[in-house]
């Protein structure tokens, strides 16, 4: 079931599928909606509950009205989850700067989280290693697309077909409203809000993880896709990255840490039937298959 709701804090696009003993929150990376998810959304699906949603700022959702910190997106999302009646146990899964929020979550509901998965996230230590030029060319491109939107919509010049094939890589049914979500001029306003706050969220998540107590499982991309060659970056770039995935799950007394590989940042969080079914098994396999695992280095 698909819908638009209004709540005290904006309105939301929300999605919900699936049954079974748990509730999979999943929670999106930056610049993206809940219809990134794709392929992973159908896996979790067979083995419960799914809660899919666009953050406020993003497509269909309306613009946030506090700062972009993940606290705040935090806020947002518990009273969501509270106007919707949504019932744990919870599994929160997060991509990207998602990885905050879901967090969050799971010291919010720590006695009803099973479980919380971090996919390709962000941490200080990843942006650490990327230099100030690249964030910054990120940022500005995020600019024109806000500003290309806005002065002339980008959804009434390309037609649908031709926009959807930007997403060839999701379910059918899922490209279209991608694209349109993507083609809002509100969309990109929402980025650039997050991108304002990107030092102060990376500040606050530090003080954050020594007090998370539940499983968290870091599923760390094995390939880079940054939209440009790795080697123009940063030589071994993938290897920081994947080295600040494995400090960030040691950070926590009980992560656990592995790597997925043949996946990028993208594939990892729905865009690839092959790396859903990947990542879905490692959620299953931790979910309902491991007791008591601690930080491991897979």
């Amino acid at each position: 079931m698909e819908k638009v709701v209004e709540t005290t804090d904006g309105r939301f696009h929300v999605r919900m599928s699936g049954e079974g003993d748990v509730t999979f929150v999943l929670d999106h990376g930056m610049m993206s909606c809940h219809h990134q998810w794709g392929w992973l959304s159908r896996r979790l699906a067979k083995i419960g509950r799914v809660f899919e949603y666009t953050r406020l700022g993003y497509g269909r959702s309306s613009r946030g009205r506090t700062k972009r910190l993940f606290v705040n997106q935090a806020d947002e999302l518990q009273r969501l989850l509270s106007f919707l009646e949504m019932s744990g146990p919870f599994v929160f899964v997060g991509h990207s700067l998602g990885a905050y929020i879901a967090l969050e979550m799971s010291l919010r509901y720590e006695d009803e989280t099973k479980l919380t998965v971090l996919l390709d996230p962000s941490h200080p230590d990843v942006d650490a290693h990327l230099p100030d030029w690249y964030e910054r060319m990120q940022e500005i491109w995020n600019g024109f697309l806000y500003l290309l939107t806005h002065v002339r919509p980008i959804a009434w010049i390309v037609p649908d077909q031709i926009g959807a094939r930007l997403f060839s890589e999701l379910p059918l049914e899922e490209r279209i409203p991608f694209w349109h979500a993507l083609s809002r001029p509100s969309h990109w306003r929402g980025t650039l809000d997050e991108w304002r706050t990107v030092e102060e969220n990376n500040a606050l998540i530090d003080s954050k993880t020594s007090s998370v107590k539940t499983p968290v499982l870091v599923l760390s991309a094995g390939e880079w896709a940054g939209g440009l060659p790795e080697h123009w970056i940063k030589a071994r770039l993938g290897e920081h990255i994947q080295e600040a995935h494995r400090s960030f799950a040691k950070s926590m007394p009980n992560g656990q840490f592995e790597v997925m590989e043949g996946l990028n940042h993208y594939t990892i969080a729905g865009f690839s039937d092959e790396g859903a079914r990947s990542v879905s098994y490692a959620i299953e396999r931790k979910l309902f298959f491991s007791k008591d695992e601690s930080t491991s280095d897979e």
